[in-house]
């Protein structure tokens, strides 16, 4: 029967092995085998190999007097009496040749159930250790035991039995089991993960890799010894990266089953997708904690090493190809850290132990065009385990919105690839970058940080502020979907505020102000109002509504609403941005009106000078007489062509210097039916440190209907009356230009005329007012003079109209006759004095009449009689206020002296009649009633 189990003891090497055998029985001094045809084995039990002792975190001075320690379980060897051997000695030496044996391996099948160490019915070594992991070795393998107590100088060495692979190499050992029904323990050197993971690498033969390739790979001992006091041990295991596990090495060195190093490196990311790992060190050191003496106490330190330092981000498994990361790709330089803090989670902010701020790394960033960028930045960390189910939501929390932002100090970098051929014109002073965790399935990480938002000096944005700020910017969907090949305009950025163009007379050259709102920033057109930008314009076009929305504050010639002006925008001019050079530029804005630039280009370049900024736009009129103002005024541009350019230059010194350059071709204006101004050129320049010059050449003015009488006065003109020899009275709100022309004095007989001059005056304002013009004959206050024999008088008329309506039209003519008749005995004289004034000032119209008579008579002197009689008659219509009025004054004096005795009595009388705003129509004088008897009384 089979031999009962017994304990080998030896008090001088403490030795205690509990022995059981199977398939054994005793037979005097052997254990002889019962079934020739079955296994023998024979089973020694070991006291527990390991003493699992939790880690302090002690604060300086502040050791605990314990710490809680737990002993493994048992460790049990397994041997197989060889083949052709038949029974075995009873006796220590006998029993501990175990070379003579052959120690049994853990196959890879899973154990029998409700056992660990059974396989098939059949015990197999499993030796714990660590706590509650279970090793068996692999391979042939060689146990070297004293059999007899090995004693020197009156000491006695400790058993021991020391495992050797094959021809006394490492020995190979798998963990196939981490018993999971014991307490819970925390705060161990090897968590419960760990533990699962070791058993998973070195014993699961179906475990593969991302590739597809199996992983198992054995612990490898450089020593490992079991003895009755612990094992001690020196092993180590590292791991390719599997799906659903974290642990990537493990080393372990123990003395007589007390720990001295644990190390464990687990598997993850950065939040920046670097691959890093997670080294928790658990290490024995000796502390004094304060009263004389020393204690040994593991003590543990995580440091987070990345063992990828480089991240490139164009081909990641971003859904638009990495164009969503503005850098190239990132490198970290301190690839390990100091200590930090350790965080049983998925993912956490890496923070240096004793602080509360995140660590900051130090990174190295690569733009697009190939730029270095030095910066620092928090980063999170990610635990493999977590990887498919990311909660991106840790990172994107608004509150951690200061850890997303990197600062850049305004260094230049290029936020989006630049178009072939163009470096450069995608790079732009940098303040901040704002990132953002966004999916990226094509990462093994499952996400990848991106562009949130930027905060950049975008020159063009500041020539239009006069402000030198920060723009907050995104990237632009056009860039994101098609890059800069796909689209015409090269738009990469898309302001997160509309930037209004507001240029104003003074600026746009004085002919015209083109304002709108710009968004997006692009490579080849600078800055553009978004819809210009957007895919479909490229495709399609842009037509009135669409531009009415881009240029509703526009304006040409002070108040005339541009976009009621321009043709629609046909999709082949916004694709051609994408090949127009400065050359072609410059040639379309020096063309006639069939080379146009019909959307409006904002470029900025680098000059030795500084930063230049440029404007420049030719857009496309309607080919037709355009009736602004019906019945008012009118434009005439079937040849007209108009070409706007402003550069700035931003000198390294700050200083702005600006030249603007605006001109209209080939246009003429029709103020209301009176007067037509064909203009042949109107150009306006500003140039840093001089004066406004504007220049209308090719000027002529035709009056016609009631006025067209004055046109042989206005022949005298020089054709040309705005050229050079022209007044020109530049002002802070505006410039005037024009011609006066002093006619010479006429004399024919009885007939004279003089005092006449001839006044033409074009004033293009600076601000929001209207482009007016002025013709004159005399002045008011400087009428003509005209005589007639007996009779004289004279006057002056002034007409002005501006691009929104008749602003005056004015008129004065007064005349009359004065005779005198002396007979000596008595003298005296009669006159006659008569005149009319007329004003129509926007829609008010005065119209005023007066007559002036009287007569004197003296006799000799003494007696003398006067009288005068004047009469005013003035009618007023304001069509604003609905009103009529008519007014009238009246006054007769008589004067009476005799002697030295004088009576004068003066008759005034004065009435004012109001009036109906319009002269009675038919139905207001005929009722209806009456009007029905009318028409039957001649019905047939």
């Amino acid at each position: 029967m089979t031999a009962e189990p017994f304990s080998l003891l030896r008090v001088e090497d403490l030795l205690q092995l509990r022995v059981e055998v199977i398939n054994l029985r005793r037979d005097g001094t052997h254990l002889v085998r019962e079934d020739p045809a079955a296994e023998a084995l024979l089973m020694f039990s070991l006291p527990a190999q390991h003493i699992s002792e939790t880690v302090v975190h002690p604060a300086p001075g502040n050791f605990p007097d314990t710490v809680p320690s737990f002993v493994s379980g048992g460790t049990t060897l397994v041997f197989r009496l060889p083949e052709g051997a038949d029974s075995v000695e009873l006796s220590a030496e006998a029993l501990l040749d175990w070379n003579h044996l052959r120690s049994t391996t853990v196959p890879d099948a899973p154990p029998d159930p409700s056992t660990v160490n059974v396989f098939g019915g059949v015990p197999r070594t499993a030796i714990e250790f660590p706590t509650r992991v279970l090793l068996g070795h692999e391979g042939a393998v060689e146990w070297a035991t004293p059999r007899q107590a090995v004693a020197l100088d009156g000491r006695c060495e400790l058993f021991h039995a020391e495992l050797h692979g094959e021809n006394g190499g490492d020995a190979l050992l798998r963990a196939f089991a981490a018993p999971g029904d014991r307490p819970p323990r925390t705060d161990l050197p090897l968590t419960d993960d760990n533990r699962t993971d070791l058993v998973a690498f070195t014993h699961d033969v179906d475990l593969v890799g991302a590739d597809g390739a199996p992983v198992r790979r054995p612990l490898r001992a450089e020593r490992f010894v079991l003895t009755p006091l612990g094992a001690s041990v020196r092993m180590a295991g590292a791991w390719e990266p599997v799906p659903g596990t974290n642990l990537a090495s493990y080393h372990h060195v123990a003395e007589l089953g007390r720990d001295q190093v644990v190390q464990v490196a687990q598997r993850g990311y950065l939040s920046t997708g670097h691959r890093a790992l997670l080294i928790r060190t658990s290490e024995r050191k000796f502390s004094d904690p304060g009263d004389g003496t020393s204690v040994a106490y593991l003590q543990q330190e995580t440091r987070i090493s990345v063992s990828e330092p480089e991240v490139f981000y164009g081909d990641v498994g971003f859904p638009h190809g990495g164009r969503e990361m503005p850098f190239r790709s990132l490198r970290i330089v301190d690839t390990t850290t100091p200590p930090v803090v350790d965080h049983d989670e998925e993912q956490f902010w890496v923070t240096l132990e004793g602080s509360e701020e995140p660590y900051r790394f130090t990174v190295v960033g690569t733009d697009s065009e190939g730029r270095a960028l030095s910066f620092t930045m928090p980063l999170l960390f990610v635990d493999a385990r977590a990887v498919g189910s990311l909660r991106i939501f840790d990172y994107n929390d608004p509150l951690f919105e200061d850890r997303r932002t990197i600062a850049l100090n305004g260094r230049t970098a290029a936020l989006a690839r630049p178009p072939d051929g163009a470096p450069g014109t995608t790079a732009l002073p940098v303040s901040s970058v704002k990132l953002v965790m966004s999916q990226a399935p094509g990462h093994p990480l499952g996400a990848l940080p991106i562009l949130q938002t930027a905060r950049v000096r975008v020159p063009a944005v500041e020539q239009l502020t006069g402000l030198a700020t920060e723009s907050e910017v995104v990237l632009h969907d056009a860039y994101l979907n098609d890059g800069m090949a796909g689209q015409a305009t090269g738009a990469f950025l898309s302001l997160a505020e509309e930037v209004p163009v507001r240029f104003g007379a003074g600026k746009g050259g004085g002919v015209a102000s083109p304002d709108s709102a710009v968004r997006a920033v692009t490579a080849r057109a600078g800055l553009l109002p978004a819809a210009f930008a957007d895919a479909r314009a490229a495709a399609s076009g842009l037509g009135t509504d669409q531009l009415r929305e881009i240029f509703g504050g526009a304006k040409l010639l002070g108040v005339l609403n541009l976009f009621d002006l321009l043709d629609p925008v046909d999709g082949a001019a916004v694709r051609e941005l994408a090949g127009l050079d400065d050359d072609e530029i410059r040639r379309r804005l020096e063309g006639g009106a069939d080379q146009l630039l019909p959307v409006p280009i904002m470029r900025a370049r680098e000059l030795a000078a500084g930063r230049e900024v440029r404007y420049l736009w030719k857009p496309r009129l309607r080919r037709e007489q355009v009736d602004i103002v019906a019945g008012v005024f009118s434009l005439d541009l079937r040849d007209a062509a108009l070409a706007m350019e402003a550069t700035t230059v931003c000198s390294p010194r700050a200083l702005q210097q600006s030249t603007v350059h605006g001109e209209l071709k080939g246009f003429a204006l029709d103020f209301a039916g009176i007067v037509r101004v064909d203009i042949g050129r109107l150009a306006f320049t500003t140039r840093p440190g001089s004066r406004p010059d504007l220049t209308a050449e090719g000027l002529t003015v035709r009056l016609v209907d009631a006025l067209e009488f004055v046109n042989a006065l206005k022949d005298l003109l020089p054709v040309d009356g705005f050229g050079k020899g022209a007044f020109v009275r530049p002002s802070p709100t505006g410039i005037s230009a024009g011609y006066t022309l002093a006619v010479p004095a006429v004399q024919l007989g009885v007939f004279a005329l003089s005092n006449v001059t001839l006044t033409a005056e074009l004033t293009v304002p600076f601000d929001e007012r209207p482009v007016s013009f002025r013709f004159a004959v005399s002045e008011r206050h400087q009428p003509f003079n005209l005589s007639v024999s007996l009779f004289g008088g004279g006057g002056f008329f002034s007409v002005i109209v501006s691009t929104r309506r008749v602003e005056l039209v004015e008129g004065s003519l007064e005349f009359g006759g004065n005779a005198s008749l002396d007979l000596g005995v008595a003298s005296g004289g009669v006159h006659l004095m008569g005149g009319v004034y007329f004003a129509l000032t926007g829609q008010s119209v005065t119209l005023t009449g007066y007559l002036r008579c009287g007569g004197y008579l003296s006799v000799l002197g003494v007696v003398s009689v006067s009288v005068e009689f004047y009469l005013q008659l003035t009618y007023v219509k304001d069509s604003d206020k609905h009103t009529t009025e008519v007014f009238g004054a009246g006054s007769l004096c008589v004067s009476v002296r005799v002697a030295v005795f004088t009576k004068s009595v003066t008759l005034s009388l004065q009435r004012r009649f109001g009036g109906s705003p319009a002269d009675p129509g038919f139905a207001d004088c005929v009722e209806p009633a009456d009007w029905d008897r009318y028409c039957l009384a001649f019905a047939p």
